[in-house]
């Protein structure tokens, strides 16, 4: 049974990386709190707009809807860049600098998407896996779906491993020698 998952690695990898995009922003908001280190007005408006972009690619990942394909596009795309963007200003809830951030960033994606997959490994073929299962259908495909998996797990690693080996710093300072902790 374990064969036929791993028969398609790219569609279970890059399921699992979706997956893990879409749980990321939760991380942040109920493990790390960070919703509620801005004004309550950005919480107001952000935690809406997290849900709906959350509940938007979640349909989009789970649900095979027909129709209006050129709007479902449009509301995707304009879905992950809202994730992205409410990802980006709530990694900046601590006074990191920027590549710290994205180094967080990286780290919990990573952490979201290797759970996902081996939730994914575990369960079997569901939602986007399933969805990316059907569109890859020639060899060529599947390896480049494949390949994609594999550099975008391959740099997630390497911003992960950069941001945890490297000495904390604080804005507008040089970085500690000593490492903190």
């Amino acid at each position: 049974m374990t064969t036929t998952r791993w028969k398609d690695a790219g569609a279970v990898g890059l399921g699992a990386l979706l997956l893990g995009l879409l749980i990321a922003p939760w991380v942040y908001v109920v493990a790390f709190n960070a919703l509620f280190a801005f004004p309550s007005p950005f919480a107001m408006m952000v935690a809406p707009l997290l849900l709906v972009a959350t509940l938007d690619l979640g349909l989009e990942a789970f649900a095979r809807l027909h129709g209006f394909m050129w709007l479902r596009r449009l509301g995707s795309t304009l879905s992950v860049g809202g994730l992205l963007m409410i990802l980006w200003v709530l990694s900046g809830f601590t006074l990191m600098p920027g590549p710290e951030r994205l180094g967080l960033l990286a780290t919990v994606w990573l952490g979201t998407s290797l759970t996902c997959l081996v939730i994914v490994l575990a369960v079997g073929a569901s939602g986007p896996t399933r969805l990316l299962r059907s569109r890859l259908d020639t060899p060529a495909r599947q390896r480049a779906a494949l390949a994609l998996a594999l550099l975008l797990f391959g740099g997630l690693s390497a911003l992960c491993l950069h941001y945890l080996l490297t000495p904390v710093s604080f804005i507008g300072g040089p970085p500690s020698p000593v490492p903190i902790g």
